[in-house]
């Protein structure tokens, strides 16, 4: 997904087009992250995805070639010039102890991922970007960063907010 192609207008054409990025993967669930365009404010959602999608791709790629040396997070607070990044407060570094510490919601925040990336050929993704809000849906994308390793970012679901304290 380049910045010079058309801009997407659905979740679909985001997940078909995320196969051309060369550092973010998506392993998630289709049916989850389609399920979103049939929500009213899909087209702002659309285009925050898509710009958290290629805020990773960028960072992704200064960390494997040594040009930053810090978490997404940071890097959308201090990326350099031209970067995409998104704004530092979408940006959820991890879940909270109570997600983390009940079982069931534990286990909805794991997702598969490649046997390279992990012999079980799945990962607990606390780190979440809030690509939504103002609703009960609230859509949110998962991820494991990898990029210091070979494996890249995986999106392993982008979809309805999970299960929490709040919900």
């Amino acid at each position: 997904m380049e910045p010079s192609l058309d801009t997407p207008t659905s979740f679909a054409e985001i997940l078909d087009r995320i196969g051309d990025m060369r550092r973010v993967h998506f392993s998630g669930r289709r049916k989850c992250t389609l399920e979103l365009d049939d929500q009213a404010y899909g087209s702002s959602w659309v285009r925050m995805a898509r710009d958290a999608l290629l805020a990773l791709q960028d960072f992704a790629e200064a960390v494997a070639s040594g040009e930053a040396n810090c978490d997404f997070k940071q890097w959308c607070a201090d990326a350099p010039e031209g970067a995409h990044v998104i704004s530092p407060r979408k940006v959820v570094r991890d879940e909270s102890k109570s997600v983390k510490a009940n079982g069931e919601w534990s286990r909805a925040r794991t997702f598969p991922v490649p046997r390279q990336v992990h012999p079980d050929g799945k990962l607990f993704m606390g780190a979440h970007l809030r690509i939504g809000g103002g609703n009960t849906i609230a859509p949110r994308l998962h991820y494991i960063d990898g990029a210091c390793t070979d494996h890249g970012i995986y999106d392993g679901y982008t979809g309805p907010h999970l299960t929490n304290t709040m919900t």
